[in-house]
């Protein structure tokens, strides 16, 4: 049995859904008889690109069209719907796009049609054709053969020379909006004679984005599993998506501060086997809906009406800034799930800095906390100068709260460890140095979890987790770059030391233990 994006792939115009202004275009053209020699199609994948260039072939050679439509009984459309007739081809420019895979195009293309009234060459994904290739179709498109008809498709039409494109008529294919992509899975399922819920739909048509094919292999993937009902929790099962009352406890958690709550909802998760990762992107797509009704009271569509009230609730708890400060602190926490075998432990980790977020309006705002670092220098020369240093002149015990700043990443505060103190502003001279010079390294900067300067030497320090960060900073190339920025910000006899920083140390472990008080903490 045929797939169902193939077996429901539209025959007329009239059965493509969405796209009106491109369909109209066309339409009118065949009936004013007013077709153009080539034609490009762009626009994301799975709106019918593909299948339109297939119908635009049929009309235009169709011996009894209806209103711009192919009839699709004729000779000439059943010969072309069965593949047997050779005046329509289709390429696939991803696998011939070699200059002799046009020139062949351009020695046929000389031929009268055998059948049909013009010869029709549907090249798809034709921003994958090489230079050569593009100049030996830019020499056919600027004399063709009054028979010759091209329909170039694409994905990425910015990688289309601009000579091609000033010889086509451009149509832009639009992303579906989720009610087409419904209304369109209503009418299948209603001909296959299956059961379904709207939500269900609604999750699909969500998950599809905006591509009519991604929503009908779904669909197909879920009838294959859901037996008679297509519901919306099978949807959600089949998908790997995590179930919004899931969702729903951990903002409950974070908007009244329930730490416990929290880290259940993610000891539930974890037992179900749900992925994090998609648990984070959840996340922060819901805290973008509560924002976002602020402003235009719109309900996510994928919501039952009980799942709908939960989410007017929080909504309207949820402060604005905290909202803002919230979806930011899990978009940066959504990279270190990169680097990290253990994705639970930085789940927990970065639920419980949005927990302790909701304190305060803001990042800034937050209460701080008083940092104890204990110095761990290793290098010799360092060593014995304050080896020295201790035994005539001892280092009082100095307890200071760390003035946060909302760039760094890692922490929970900007850690000053010993020594003279960086301030702020040094600090962001010295990355903005860096990154003048690197922005890659510079990036890694936004993660340090402490820094202190010591006998002209920096010291930045990374948290256990972000062990690729400190790997990445120790290379000769990286490391060479810190060293100059230092020089140019601090001075010429400065240098600098990577380091990492031991798990006792942690400003976040220390969170986690006042959260958990007694109970035992493993760091994997």
């Amino acid at each position: 049995m045929q797939a169902l994006y193939r077996r429901y792939r539209p025959r007329t115009f009239d059965e493509v859904v969405g796209q009106e202004t491109t369909i109209t275009a066309l339409k009118n053209q065949l009936l004013e008889e007013r077709v153009h020699h080539a034609y490009l199609f762009s626009g994301t994948r799975g709106t019918g690109k593909t299948s339109v260039a297939k119908i635009f072939a049929r009309a235009v050679n169709c011996l009894d069209p209806k209103e711009g439509n192919p009839c699709n009984e004729c000779e000439v459309c059943r010969g072309i719907l069965d593949e047997t007739l050779f005046d329509v081809m289709e390429i696939d420019a991803a696998s011939n796009n070699s200059v002799d895979d046009i020139r062949e195009i351009k020695e046929n293309v000389t031929y009268p049609p055998t059948l049909a009234r013009k010869k029709v060459y549907i090249i798809d994904e034709v921003h994958m054709l090489s230079k050569g290739a593009f100049n030996a179709l830019l020499k056919m498109l600027e004399e063709p053969p009054s028979h010759a008809l091209f329909i170039l498709a694409t994905t990425e039409p910015e990688k289309i020379p601009a000579t091609i494109l000033s010889r086509s008529q451009r149509f832009t294919f639009l992303r579906l909006r989720d009610e087409e992509i419904v209304g369109e899975l209503e009418r299948i399922l209603n001909e296959e004679k299956r059961e379904y819920t709207e939500d269900a739909l609604k999750i699909i048509a969500a998950h599809s984005d905006g591509s009519m094919r991604d929503s009908l292999s779904i669909l197909d993937q879920i009838l294959s599993i859901s037996g008679e009902i297509v519901d919306g929790e099978k949807v959600r099962k089949s998908l790997g998506l995590t179930e919004h009352e899931g969702i729903f406890r951990i903002v409950d958690g974070i908007l009244t501060r329930d730490a416990k709550l929290v880290m259940d909802a993610i000891d539930r998760s974890y037992r179900n086997g749900r992925n994090f990762q998609l648990l984070l992107d959840g996340l922060i797509t819901y805290f973008r809906d509560l924002l976002f009704y602020r402003y235009a009271e719109e309900v996510p569509g994928q919501l039952t009406e009980e799942e709908a009230r939960t989410f007017i609730e929080q909504a309207r708890a949820v402060e604005e800034t905290s909202a803002f400060s919230i979806i930011e602190l899990l978009q940066k926490g959504r990279e270190s799930f990169k680097y990290t075998a253990n994705k639970k432990v930085v789940m927990e980790l970065l639920l419980l800095k949005a927990v302790r977020w909701g304190e305060a309006d803001s990042y800034e705002e937050r209460p701080q906390k008083t940092i104890k670092k204990v110095p761990t220098v290793t290098k010799e020369a360092v060593s014995s100068e304050k080896t020295e240093k201790q035994v005539t002149d001892p280092e009082p015990k100095v307890e200071e709260s760390a003035e946060a700043s909302p760039t760094l990443r890692g922490k929970e505060e900007h850690a000053i460890m010993k020594g003279d103190p960086i301030d702020d502003k040094t600090w962001q001279n010295f990355i903005q140095s860096v990154q003048a010079k690197s922005v890659a390294c510079g990036a890694l900067l936004k993660d340090v979890a402490g820094i202190a300067t010591e006998n002209n030497a920096l010291f930045i320090r990374y948290a256990p987790s972000f062990a690729f960060h400190l790997k990445m900073l120790k290379t000769e190339a990286n490391h060479k770059i810190l060293e100059e920025a230092a020089r140019e910000v601090l001075g010429e006899e400065w240098s600098v030391i990577v380091e990492d920083m031991k798990a006792e140390d942690d400003p976040v472990l220390e969170s986690m233990k006042r959260v958990f008080k007694d109970t035992p903490i493993e760091m994997e």
